[in-house]
């Protein structure tokens, strides 16, 4: 999973392996190593590999825990996970030993409401728009084919 989440993540970049170990300040048969998976996860590579990148270290760990590859992709602009362990930190710091008194179902309801909020911000704004798009292609799926 790290190695295809870093090969993603530096192509999207436009960067070669011997680029992107010298922004690391890395030999390039470590930094060769390190992509291919060949040596353990450290964190202070997934660190520099993320600024020479210019992408979400913590995206790149979730991509591992999560088994998905892309989502380090998919969340190196935007720093999604970085964004969420700044929040967590922020509880952390807030509610210190009582945050083990945090209900479980109240983490889930919290965390569903921020994943369908930030889903809903993607989708069209105009409810009419949809209608009429989803209208328009229905007549033309029902239109008959040429030659029938």
């Amino acid at each position: 999973m790290l190695s295809q989440a870093l090969k993603a993540v530096r192509r999207h970049r436009g960067m070669t392996p011997r680029e992107t170990a010298h922004a690391m300040n890395m030999a390039p048969r470590t930094y060769q190593r390190f992509e291919a998976g060949d040596t353990r996860i450290n964190l202070d590579h997934i660190h520099r590999f993320a600024a020479a990148t210019r992408s979400d270290p913590h995206a790149i760990l979730m991509a591992v825990s999560i088994s998905s590859p892309e989502h380090a992709l998919r969340s190196c602009d935007n720093r999604l996970d970085t964004i969420v362990m700044i929040g967590v930190k922020n509880l952390d710091d807030a509610l210190g030993d009582r945050l083990r008194e945090l209900d479980t179902r109240a983490i889930v309801e919290a965390v569903v409401t921020m994943c369908d909020t930030l889903a809903a911000t993607l989708e069209p704004l105009d409810p009419a728009s949809v209608w009429l798009a989803d209208g328009a292609q229905d007549l033309a799926d029902r239109r008959p084919k040429p030659g029938r």
